[in-house]
């Protein structure tokens, strides 16, 4: 049996017990239908499982939000007000049953759920101390563990999850990082106002119980120092080694061993066992060739490569790019430039989420402290709505088309429900209004969130340039229609070459054979987004086509390295040294999703995105449904591999 804490820390000794007014203001901000699943877990209450439970739209009209009635609201607030009053005690400690606990989920939804709600549902709600951790079947001894070696790239969210799994198995690793501090695209992106577009209690470890965020949404560098946070927590700095760049990596077949070529301080020529590569997509900047980009007298960069060095205060600002980063960095830029122009190449898709920019307030933190269950019930409240059916978004719908619809009704209403949003944020701007509603479906890009977006289109030192650009000049922008746009500072906001997976790592498998030379056909290609044939004992965390079609990034990072640990674990276990993906699971996994993907929306004729790579074809996202994929990778199936 599993023991939560439950002593509630508002009431400990030394502290103060809340007044009434503030205990109104926390039920006032509760998500209630959490609120009640966790009095419901902690007294047995029947009269909270007798609700009828609606939904209502969330994050711009994409996700469906499970929501109480006003009559239903008051009952939990009141029956939380007899709790708490009662000293916010659970009348046991043990965790739920796997048949109680798909009750409690199906409570919680008001409709019975999936399979997948339920399994993946329960390493969401963090009852277990490890949800996702990996454990030995067959412990091998002390000397065994030591013959093998695991080299992590990274140190980021996958490289820091795949520290902490492999440190608690007690399997040697390093991990290694070329940047100078712990965070991975964390680390790196520190423009202004960066931040996560995931709400923070779906963007975190499954591990980290109640971490006090202090934004709802949070900002870069509290990403950052929360991701270093799980590495001091789990004494992983002894076995990072930053500033150290993998450059290639060899397999010695005799050996069953990858030879690393490694560059920065210190750096020697390692050899490993196995990598697990969690180098991560966004690592390598896209920048643009534009035609006389070295002649432009004044300081320009990628906003992934940040100057502080430069301020853009009081001057004229160029921002190339109007996706996830360009729309963050514009309005903070705003504020202080004299003037910005924006040059957008096709506008996006812009969802308005409530409170994106709002701070955890003391009153949820207290609740979350106080009320057992609620912090894992409100986790799980995100979980259950960014995993919810995603197909009428993604996919085409024939039935509805031949009705005259577009793609499908969902995506249709949602369409129309993100370009109402737009007249409604710029009624007075009908110029603007034209420029901002894309002729594509929503989902065929990805969906940009407002961070002031509108407001600061509206300012008088901003400009929306939407002709094209010719050239850059030495003091600025000349566009098609032959205006030059004069400019002090260059930001270009175009975001990553994410088809270059593993970048810049030159890699070597059996016989020597390069990516490019495995990938030369159409692309990047890998089998369950983690391993291909000819590379053996090398895992990559969000590989080709990996990324999935539902749910926050972190979940699926910790049950990616969860599959590729699990590989390591089962080698050390079966006495092999070498784990290879067979070629002809390979070809045969690859074929059904060039053929599922047919049914998804992301390549529509004349649309340029990171989703594709420069053959056409889909190398970032992935056709399966998040169920069907979660099951594929909860261990890995070792008939899929040659074992050696």
């Amino acid at each position: 049996m599993i023991i939560v804490e439950t002593e509630p820390k508002a009431q400990a000794e030394g502290q103060n017990a809340p007044d009434a007014a503030f205990i109104a203001r926390a039920l006032d901000q509760a998500n209630l239908n959490a609120l009640r699943l966790a009095l419901y877990q902690s007294t047995g209450d029947p009269e909270l499982a007798d609700v009828n439970v609606g939904s209502v739209p969330w994050w711009g009209g994409v996700f469906q939000v499970a929501t109480l009635s006003l009559e239903d609201g008051d009952k939990v607030k009141q029956k939380a007000r007899a709790f708490l009053s009662g000293g916010a005690q659970a009348s046991s400690d043990a965790l739920p049953s796997g048949d109680q606990l798909r009750a409690l989920i199906e409570a919680f939804a008001g409709e019975p759920v999936s399979d997948f709600m339920v399994e993946m549902g329960r390493e969401e709600l963090s009852f277990d101390p490890y949800p996702r951790g990996v454990e030995w079947t067959r412990e091998p001894s002390e000397e065994t563990k030591r013959s093998y070696h695991v080299t992590v790239i990274g140190a980021g969210i996958g490289g820091i999850a795949a520290g902490i799994q492999l440190k608690r198995l007690g399997i040697p690793f390093v991990i290694i990082d070329e940047n100078d501090g712990i965070g991975g695209t964390w680390w790196k992106n520190d423009y202004p106002d960066a931040r996560v577009d995931i709400a923070s209690h779906h963007f975190q470890y499954s591990f980290m119980r109640n971490y006090p965020w202090k934004h709802n949404f949070a900002p870069a560098r509290e990403v950052q120092k929360y991701i270093e946070q799980a590495a001091r927590d789990h004494d992983l700095i002894p076995h990072i080694r930053l500033n150290t760049k993998l450059a290639a990596a060899e397999w010695d077949e005799g050996r069953a061993k990858w030879r690393l070529t490694l560059e920065g301080e210190n750096a020697k020529e390692l050899r490993t066992s196995a990598i697990i590569s969690a180098a991560g997509l966004f690592n390598r900047p896209n920048k643009p060739d534009i035609a006389g980009l070295e002649t432009f007298e004044g300081p320009w960069f990628h906003s992934t490569e940040w100057d502080h060095g430069v301020e853009y205060q009081g001057k004229r600002v160029g921002i190339v790019g109007v996706g996830s980063t360009g729309a963050q960095i514009m309005p903070r830029v705003a504020q202080d430039a004299a003037h910005v122009s924006v040059f957008q190449r096709s506008p996006q898709w812009v969802a308005t989420v409530d409170g994106y920019k709002s701070e955890v307030t003391p009153e949820t933190q207290w609740l979350f402290d106080t009320v057992p269950y609620y912090w894992n019930w409100y986790c799980f409240a995100l979980f259950h709505a960014m995993f919810g059916d995603v197909e009428g978004l993604q996919n085409a719908d024939p039935e509805w088309q031949a009705k005259g619809g577009i793609i499908s009704e969902r995506n249709d209403n949602l369409r129309n429900y993100l370009a109402e949003n737009i007249r409604t944020k710029l009624a007075d701007r009908p110029d603007l209004i034209a420029k901002l509603i894309p002729d594509f479906p929503p989902f065929t890009k990805r969906t940009v969130i407002d961070n002031g977006w509108f407001d600061a289109l509206r300012r008088d030192n901003v400009d929306l340039v939407t002709d094209g650009i010719d050239r850059i000049t030495p003091g600025g922008v000349m566009t098609k229609d032959g205006k030059e746009h004069p400019l002090d500072l260059l930001v270009l906001s175009a975001g990553f070459k994410t088809e270059d997976y593993l970048w810049p790592v030159q890699y070597a498998g059996v016989n020597g054979v390069t990516l490019e030379q495995a990938w030369a056909k159409d692309g990047a290609r890998s089998y369950l987004g983690m391993s291909m044939p000819q590379f053996p004992n090398l895992f990559i965390v969000y590989g080709p086509n990996g990324q999935a079609r539902a749910g926050g990034l972190f979940p699926w990072i910790e049950i990616w390295v969860r599959y590729a640990v699990h590989s390591v674990v089962d080698m050390i276990e079966a006495g092999a040294h070498v784990m290879e993906c067979r070629q002809s699971v390979f070809d045969d996994y690859n074929a059904k999703m060039d053929t599922a993907m047919e049914h998804c929306i992301w390549d529509v004729p004349g649309q340029q995105s990171y989703y594709l790579n420069k053959f056409g074809r889909m190398s970032a996202n992935m056709p399966w449904k998040p169920d069907q994929y979660y099951h594929w990778i909860k261990k890995p199936n070792l008939t899929d591999f040659d074992l050696r």
